[in-house]
């Protein structure tokens, strides 16, 4: 009895599996391709997954990235700015606006010196910012606790004039001799006083009164000042603000005082005067 041999399997060649995978491929593409069907073509880039899981797509090393290759890094994407209109306006630049003033403008180059007690200090500081607004220079020089007979015979009087040469003179005094018996008494001192302004422009501006003030000095200062022409600061600014002191303005009392001052010298200056500084007539 001859034995039974079991064959080998035939192994395929790899050439013919190729071939006959290739014919498969062909037959289904063309059956797809009849029935109107687009195949859907894989990435020409291999992809990979990273470490943490999500996939990338490697660049292939020649040619250049498809459209499946992402960017290592990406640029944002800037959105394209529209070409102004014709019939746009253009754009403008706020303009800060001027205060108009409300009367004449102020002398512009001029010098105007203020001098006096505390009451001065609180009226000139604030002015002098006031004025230099117009064009206008200020010069104070004031000295607290003094009175009227300090400045009439004071040496540094005739130093200001001189170094300064003011076009206009400013004299705040009284408010620290309010209480002296006889207020009259002080007149021939205020006609000294301003005997030594050598004819300047000048006004005399009383300190606003506080609550309790006496009223009998600034009354003969008025009467004797002249020719200096006499500013009721009372009047002008009355319920100023007050320090806990309830004398000298409060810092915004100061303010208001000294814009009160500005728009009255601007109304009282004499514009078709021989000077610049030349004051109206009282009955003006």
């Amino acid at each position: 009895m001859t034995p039974h041999r079991e064959e080998p399997p035939r192994v395929v060649p790899a050439s013919r599996a190729v071939f006959t995978s290739r014919a498969v491929l062909l037959a289904v593409a063309g059956v797809v391709t009849m029935l109107g069907c687009s195949p859907t073509i894989a990435p020409a880039g291999p992809t990979d997954v990273s470490a943490t899981g999500s996939e990338r797509a490697v660049p292939a090393r020649a040619g250049p990235p498809t459209t499946a290759t992402r960017r290592e890094n990406p640029q944002p994407e800037v959105a394209p700015t529209a070409a102004p209109s014709a019939d746009a306006p253009a754009a403008t630049t706020p303009v800060a606006e001027t205060p108009v003033p409300a009367g004449p403008p102020l002398p512009a180059g001029t010098t105007i010196l203020q001098i006096g007690d505390s009451f001065a200090g609180a009226l000139g500081i604030d002015l002098n910012r006031e004025l230099k607004g117009q064009g206008v220079h200020g010069v104070l020089k004031y000295e607290t606790s003094t009175y009227i007979p300090t400045w009439a015979g004071k040496k540094d009087l005739d130093e200001y004039l001189s170094r300064f040469h003011p076009d206009l003179v400013l004299i705040t005094l009284g408010a620290n001799e309010l209480l002296i018996p006889d207020p009259a008494q002080r007149a021939p001192t205020i006609h000294r006083l301003v005997g030594r302004l050598g004819g300047r422009a000048c006004v005399w501006v009383a300190p606003p009164l506080w609550h309790g003030a006496r009223p009998a000095l600034l009354q003969t200062i008025r009467e004797s000042c002249a020719p200096c022409v006499y500013l009721d600061s009372s009047a002008l600014v009355p319920d100023l603000e007050r320090m806990r002191d309830h004398i000298h303005p409060s810092m915004q009392g100061r303010k208001i005082w000294a814009k009160a001052v500005l728009e009255w010298l601007r109304e009282h200056r004499d514009p078709n005067g021989q000077r610049p500084w030349d004051m109206k007539a009282p009955s003006e």
